[in-house]
């Protein structure tokens, strides 16, 4: 089939984060499901001869205002889509879900073609709660108009399923959760790891040498529980001096970690990376013996509702994962099969659970591999990509 992607943010001169290695796993899906792709979006992220593409640029004007540049994104498209489905010819469109944008819904009836929204959160609650929101009656309506005229929805958990519902009256049945992804040749247990510790610098192989490392990856931000996992450290190498904590990522909690880690002593017990780039994170995560995902609920008290694409890469890597029961990702990790599972924000519990993999490494093990069948089986973006078609077809009977 023909599928045209739409992605319809401002995302300016960004080209890492968990929105491109989910839009670039999907794409990738397609296409090894041997379908034909083509993406529209309002700047170039992949390498030309990845996918055909198509520029839509957003307006110059009031770029320090973002919202209404996204206003104004709708009827850039109503005069730029309708030239490209008539070319492409597509069978679907497949549009990421973005604020304030509602006119493809408006297209897509014109051009008589399903459109399946990909929506990760409402963006009107999310602003409302954790951003500034200056024309909020707008993107409601926008919201609405988007949600309800969509021929079916993807979203990534049942929880948020569960939010679209009670926040616009939607039918359950126009829904679908279709979990992320990995891409399981990349995040593999068969990366030479001895080779890439020997091509580290001097001082980290110093650092490293005979401990037992534990891998964190993410942005350091709240629903993270990137400040839990620094007050579990002291605890953890109180009992076993031998571990080591590996943090990949960055953000805004950045400064309270190492506050944490020093206000505690154990510094020294951790290596704070920064960002890696995506290539090298396997690299990095093959070196590890667990890996963490000490998510939280969300700070305004509602439920986590995300599907953290590093857990399935985790998962990918055939390592022993401990995670936070929240959400979806109590779903996916079966406590004591391909994971363990710790109460969030119980920084002890977590500690006593990395001590006791550290203690095993043949248990961690079994883990480990229970986890990457898990991942080849089910959660490949392959398989993630075979959800939207099959979406498809059930919307075309």
């Amino acid at each position: 089939m023909n599928i045209l992607f739409l992605r319809t943010d401002f995302f300016g001169p960004l080209n890492t984060g968990g929105s491109f290695s989910h839009i670039g796993g999907f794409l990738d899906g397609l296409q090894e499901l041997g379908h034909t792709v083509a993406l529209t979006a309002s700047a170039q992220t992949f390498p030309a001869d990845k996918y055909k593409f198509y520029h839509i640029p957003y307006s110059s004007l009031f770029t320090n205002f973002p919202e209404i540049p996204s206003i104004a994104y709708n009827r850039i498209l109503e005069r730029t889509l309708p030239d490209i489905i008539c070319s492409e010819k597509p069978d679907f469109i497949y549009q990421r879900h973005s604020e304030f944008i509602h006119s493809t819904t408006k297209i897509a009836h014109q051009t008589e073609l399903p459109l399946i929204l990909e929506a990760n959160n409402s963006e009107w609650w999310w602003k409302r709660n954790w951003a500034h929101l200056f024309f909020d009656k707008i993107l409601r309506r926008s919201e609405e108009t988007q949600f309800h005229n969509a021929d079916a929805i993807m979203v990534v958990s049942e929880v948020l399923k569960q939010d679209l519902v009670r926040l616009f009256g939607l039918d359950e049945a126009k829904i679908h959760v279709n979990p992320n992804g990995v891409d399981i040749a990349r995040f593999t247990d068969s990366i030479d790891s001895p080779a890439f510790y020997r091509s580290l610098t001097a001082e980290l192989q110093a650092r490293w040498n005979g401990k037992i490392l534990c891998g964190f990856v993410g942005t350091f931000g709240e629903w993270h529980g990137v400040e839990v996992l620094a007050r579990a450290v002291s605890h953890a190498v109180r009992e076993n001096p031998a571990l080591h904590f590996m943090l990949i990522g960055d953000g805004k909690l950045r400064g309270n970690v190492e506050k944490i880690l020093a206000d505690d002593g154990v510094s020294d017990s951790v290596t704070l990376l920064g960002t890696v780039k995506h290539d090298s994170v396997p690299s990095y995560l093959s070196l590890c013996e667990i890996l963490l995902s000490p998510h939280t609920e969300n700070t305004d008290g509602t439920t986590f509702f995300g599907s953290p694409t590093k857990l399935f890469e985790y998962m990918g890597m055939g390592k022993a994962i401990v995670a936070s029961s929240v959400g979806q990702i109590r779903d996916i990790i079966h406590d004591g099969i391909n994971g363990v599972l710790v109460e969030q924000r119980d920084e002890r519990a977590l500690a006593g659970v990395i001590c006791r993999l550290a203690g095993d490494l043949e248990q961690s093990r079994k883990l480990g591999k229970a986890a990457r069948l898990d991942a080849v089986n089910t959660y490949s973006w392959k398989h993630n990509a075979q959800r939207a078609i099959d979406v498809y077809h059930s919307i075309k009977k």
